[in-house]
């Protein structure tokens, strides 16, 4: 489904994973004090920084470089 809205800079994503082994990690992350999102984004960029193109890796690099800007801007809001 499309709308006219603006895309969000960062989209809710959704995909199938077993219900036990979601809640495990989300247990795991919060027992290691950092968000799920944020670890997967890690993992992911582990991933592109193995296997991805020079063009799949500069993407995940500029990804994590608005990521971090976005965090510090939230951090110096609170």
């Amino acid at each position: 489904m499309t709308t006219n809205d603006p895309p969000a800079e960062t989209p809710i994503q959704r995909f199938r994973m077993p219900l036990d082994a979601w809640l495990a990690f989300g247990t795991i992350c919060q027992r290691e004090g950092v968000p799920r999102a944020r670890k997967l984004f890690d993992l992911m960029w582990t991933y592109a920084k193995r296997h991805g193109t020079d063009e799949e890796r500069a993407a995940f690099a500029a990804a994590d470089q608005h990521l971090r800007q976005r965090r510090t801007r939230k951090r110096a809001d609170a």
